[in-house]
């Protein structure tokens, strides 16, 4: 192909259809996904699409010999690295108007994934239009589904499930005042008809690591409160503001060490497996995967 010739809009076209699929595959709507509303969908389109043209724009571009116009693409791409920001303020923004907060660590992991898809959505685009351009339309087509499946299995990233166990546990009250799950001290409840609620209403579940990884998890705060989140956004929470006692906690099992936590809350529904499979189902943070922290209590254990 040269400068003067015909220009192949081939690669172009199936590129931009791949990149825009796998863009707009990953925009699910419900309580754990982000957007939930007509305005985000309109972003997100709009998003994809820039990103698909970007990516599939290059081969062209540099198979024409347009140099310059591929130079202009490559700084067009970086422009998404605002994305993420913007995303981390919005949501920043949002946590003082959400009874249980997200936290800064789950914001942050929103705000990474939400710019990491677009630069997806352009890698797929990419490889497409390439598989395109050198060895036809089927195999380019081909290319493109293959790398889309193998994005959103790489984005789907590791959750909760994969490194604890989740089992119920009953709610009790010792000296008093002083809330259990199981035998994991959470708080002290000092109001008698809000203890008098946790023992008919509330959900208790023991949340018990497989190995060092589900350890270093649990001990990870923004990880906990993810989970506090996630689990009042599956049953909700009977909770307003200026009332402590009833906020959704998920605490370590101190002072033992054992690296097991503890999950307390006072849903609006009452779905003991609904709890369990929000934990489940969290997302592992970035900012505690790879700790090497493990229990003095375990290891003990593990030598036994």
């Amino acid at each position: 192909m040269s400068p003067s010739g015909p220009i192949d809009w081939s690669p172009m076209i199936v590129g931009f259809i791949a990149g825009f699929v796998s863009r707009i595959v990953s925009i699910k709507s419900g309580r754990s996904h982000y957007p939930g509303y007509p305005s985000g969908y309109i972003s997100q389109v709009a998003l994809a699409i820039i990103a698909a043209i970007i990516g599939s724009s290059i081969i062209v571009s540099l198979v024409s010999k347009q140099f310059t116009a591929a130079t202009f693409l490559t700084l067009a791409a970086t422009q998404f690295r605002d994305v993420r920001a913007t995303e981390r303020t919005t949501l920043e923004k949002e946590e003082g108007l959400i009874l249980v907060s997200r936290g800064a660590g789950y914001i942050e992991g929103i705000a990474i994934t939400y710019e990491a898809r677009n630069y997806l959505a352009m890698l797929i685009a990419l490889a497409t239009s390439v598989g395109v351009e050198y060895l036809g339309v089927i195999i380019g087509g081909i290319i493109g589904i293959v790398t889309i499946v193998i994005g959103e299995i790489y984005m789907a990233g590791p959750h909760m499930g994969d490194v604890v166990e989740v089992e119920p546990a009953k709610i009790r009250f010792e000296k008093g005042s002083l809330l259990y799950v199981g035998d994991v001290m959470m708080m002290e409840v000092g109001l008698p008809h809000s203890r008098e609620r946790y023992e008919q209403e509330g959900i208790g579940v023991i949340i018990t690591p497989k190995g060092p990884r589900g350890q270093s998890a649990l001990w990870n705060v923004s990880q906990r409160q993810a989970i506090s989140h996630e689990v009042a956004s599956a049953v909700g929470a009977q909770k307003d503001v200026g009332y402590p006692e009833q906020t959704p906690l998920c605490r370590m099992d101190m002072p033992k060490g054992s690296g097991r936590a503890a999950l307390s809350i006072l849903p609006v529904q009452h779905d003991v497996q609904a709890v369990i499979r929000a934990i489940k189902k969290t997302p592992m943070l970035e900012s505690g995967k790879w700790s090497p922290i493990r229990s003095p209590i375990l290891n003990r254990k593990e030598l036994d």
